[in-house]
């Protein structure tokens, strides 16, 4: 968020803040009294022409600023504001009420929402010529506080085209029926019995009716979208305080671990969306090709995370949840009415579902894509190389490949000079654009390229670079770049797997060494390495356990060094456990300090989670399970369909995540805690996957071979199997949720006894 969105936040959070002294909770049926009092404030603060052109009098800001703003009104259950917003960028000074609609004295609703789960646009009201102009029959149905409006925005039919008709509310043989729901707040259904319109009361047909009507959809959609966020948020910080100071059992609720990673889990969900519906909205005004069903993708998240958030948070308040006396039912009544109006969100995941597996649908992951041709032709060299160089018998493996074929393709990209994307040049590395590492991470993945061991380049490479001494770099840095030495990290051990502080392997310093006793385990590729980056304890009287920590780099072929491969349930020998018995290592290859290396790996698992959760890998495999499902004709299920849909959803939503954290490191910021959400995102949407893979397979998952589908190889059981370490390796997910519980939702947190 820039500056301008900031402070435009800002003020609309501060107008929904005065405005919630109106009155307007849901608790009582909003009244004629009410109503006046929120538009002609609507007014006063110039939201009514937030969308609105310049022409008019309005501000004319983008899809973005609209959700900035809505969220905040959202968060105080302000009357729903988006289809008003957003129909008032479509007025012009010809079309009566425009004036009165910015000065607040007026509303003109869109009515667009017709019967069933894929209407048309159009579908359910029909324009045919008559004397004296049009007839208009059909209905238009769900218009919220549509029975007050002085006017409607409605998509006919006219013949083959699409029109856009201006109604007023007083139209002779216009029929307008009033339902009351359950936030306070009332719908209209409008029926059209042969209502006479006039030649002048079209705004558009045909191409130009189309354009217009994307505009308007665009504006509704991501609003709600956003209104739904607003609402979700507001009702889970409320949660949050009262999981605080709320005390049970001699505990505050938050100290309770099941209930602190389910509130994790409503903080993630909640992000999530976020993230989608704002990049959803900076992309709707460029109007490109898959925007209807990106923003679809939006509104159908919001809506479903925003009934999950609510549903938590009544349960959190207990009883005291389930009265009227608490804001909370009121935050859901409302979440209940957002996921209704202008299609419900199950309308919405079904056309994700319909869209899914046509040949002309298009990426929406694409969308997210900006590249300037100087990164564009360095994709397609990539592209062009991996075609060239990289045999089949490579691609699309489960697991990772033999060692030997690994260190081929190490040596290939090396001479290639693409081993090392994010290493300076000085040390013999590309000192690649943050775009063209994630390109070379992207093809790669594109390609089914073998997984290659990420410790030497990835992980203790760039802490050298940054912490080490000369001699340290120059002894280790050209062979980790050339493959001819293989490391592997030393973290876990049989008692020290998720509480990593508290390991017990010793290094005793003697003289210019340090005498190591102990074991590490589930060291991935340990039997193959030739060192180890290794965490010891180097002082066991620390008063913190975290501060007698060191890292020491490790020759595996030391005296007292002994491995054992450990073979995983997807039949590979990916990790080891290693022994220590009296190996003497020099003190040179103290990494920073003695006593660092907790801050030291704490640098490096960070960045080993904000690496590791790039979309890429979830979009491959979203691929391959849609190529199963077409060989299998899972495709056909309708119920497959739309469970694919929902995590089709929620992959773009990580990817909308993902783009919006690497701005913000792109911008100089850590990713910080976000790197934990990003890695149980991914984890989570790739398991998800990996099941609906072998639900289409059928019968065909049980067999060891892969299976061809689409022209490719696909390993469905054994991909089935090698995704359920996604959330056990780097920290285990219940470890991230246990760091977002306390370092960012402040839970748990309890003063020590006597304090």
């Amino acid at each position: 968020m820039n500056d301008d969105n900031g402070l435009l936040r800002d003020n609309a959070a501060r107008f929904a803040e005065q405005s919630a002294g109106l009155g307007l909770l849901g608790r009582k049926p909003f009244n004629g009294a009410q109503r006046k009092a929120w538009l002609e404030a609507l007014a006063a603060g110039a939201w009514t022409g937030l969308r609105a052109s310049e022409d008019i009098g309005g501000m004319g800001l983008s899809c973005l600023e609209l959700t900035v703003v809505l969220e905040q009104f959202g968060r105080k259950l302000l009357p729903i504001s988006a289809p008003l917003l957003a129909s008032a960028g479509l007025l012009n000074a010809g079309v009566p009420h425009a004036d009165a609609v910015l000065e607040g004295h007026a509303t003109v609703l869109p009515a667009l929402q017709s019967a069933g789960l894929r209407p048309a646009p159009g579908h359910g009201s029909k324009l045919e010529e008559a004397e004296g102009g049009f007839r208009l029959t059909g209905s238009k149905h769900a218009i919220p506080d549509g029975a007050q409006a002085q006017g409607f925005i409605v998509d006919v039919k006219l013949g083959r085209d699409l029109a856009l008709v201006y109604l007023p509310h007083d139209a002779a043989q216009l029929e307008v029926t009033s339902t009351a729901l359950v936030d306070g707040h009332a719908s209209a259904d409008l029926v059209f019995n042969n209502v006479l319109v006039a030649p002048s009361q079209i705004m558009a047909r045909g191409a130009q009716a189309e354009a217009l009507l994307d505009r308007l959809r665009f504006a509704v959609q991501i609003g709600l979208a956003a209104e739904s966020v607003g609402a979700a948020a507001e009702v889970f910080d409320r949660t949050l305080d009262y999981m605080r100071t709320r005390r049970q059992f001699g505990r505050s609720l938050g100290a309770f671990q099941a209930l602190q990673h389910r509130a994790v889990d409503a903080y993630a969900d909640i992000e999530m969306s976020r993230a989608l519906v704002s990049e959803a909205g900076r992309l709707a005004d460029r109007g490109r090709p898959g925007m209807l069903e990106l923003i679809a993708a939006a509104r159908a998240r919001a809506g479903e995370m925003a009934l999950r958030v609510g549903k938590w948070a009544v349960q959190m308040h207990g009883a005291m949840g389930f009265t009227d006396e608490s804001d909370i039912g009121l935050f859901l009544k409302r979440i209940m009415v957002l996921t209704r109006v202008y299609r419900t969100t199950q309308a919405h995941r079904t056309r994700i579902a319909d869209s899914l597996f046509e040949d002309d649908a298009p990426d929406l992951f694409d969308l997210f894509r900006s590249e300037s041709e100087e990164d564009a032709a360095f994709r397609r060299e990539v592209r062009a190389f991996f075609d060239a160089t990289l045999p089949a018998h490579l691609c699309d493996l489960p697991t990772r490949p033999k060692m030997a074929d690994a260190m081929w393709w190490h040596e290939t990209l090396a001479k290639r000079g693409w081993i090392a994307p994010a290493w300076p040049k000085e040390h013999g590395g590309m000192d690649a654009s943050v775009e063209q590492r994630l390109i070379l991470f992207e093809e790669s993945a594109h390609k089914g390229a073998p997984e290659l061991s990420s410790q030497a380049i990835s992980h203790i490479g760039p802490i050298l670079i940054r912490f080490g001494t000369p001699e340290q770099k120059a002894t280790y840095l050209p062979a980790m770049l050339s493959g001819e030495a293989v490391w592997c990290q030393g973290y876990s051990e049989p008692n020290s797997g998720s509480d990593l502080a508290s390991l017990s392997t010793r290094a005793r310093r003697e003289g210019d060494s340090f005498i190591i006793n102990g074991q590490k385990i589930w060291t991935t590729g340990g039997h193959h390495a030739d060192f180890m980056f290794a965490l010891v304890r180097t002082n066991p009287d620390a008063a913190d356990r975290r501060q007698g920590i060191s890292m020491i780099l490790i020759d595996m072929k030391s005296k007292g060094v002994r491995r054992r491969p450990i073979r995983t349930i997807a039949g590979e020998e990916e990790f080891a456990e290693v022994f220590f018995d009296d190996v003497e290592v020099p003190a040179a290859n103290i990494v920073l300090g003695v006593d660092q290396g907790w801050m030291l790996a704490n640098t490096l698992l960070e960045a080993e989670r904000m690496m590791s959760s790039s979309p890429q890998k979830v979009i491959v495999m979203l691929d391959r399970v849609k190529r199963v499902a077409l060989q299998t004709g899972a495709c056909d299920d309708p119920a497959f369909r739309d469970r694919l849909a929902s995590t089709y959803i929620d992959a773009l939503a990580f990817q909308a995540m993902f783009t919006s954290v690497l701005a913000a490191v792109r911008a100089g910021e850590r990713a910080g805690p976000r790197a934990s959400i990003l890695k149980i995102l991914n984890a989570e949407v790739s398991q998800a996957l990996g099941d609906l893979m072998l639900e289409a397979s059928g019968s065909l998952g049980m067999a060891v071979e892969p299976m061809m589908a689409g022209g490719r190889k696909v390993s469905v059981g054994l991909s089935f199997l090698q995704v359920r370490r996604q959330t056990i390796y780097g920290g285990t997910s219940e470890i991230q949720r246990n760091i977002l519980a306390k370092r960012v939702l402040d839970l748990g947190n309890e003063p020590k006894r006597g304090a």
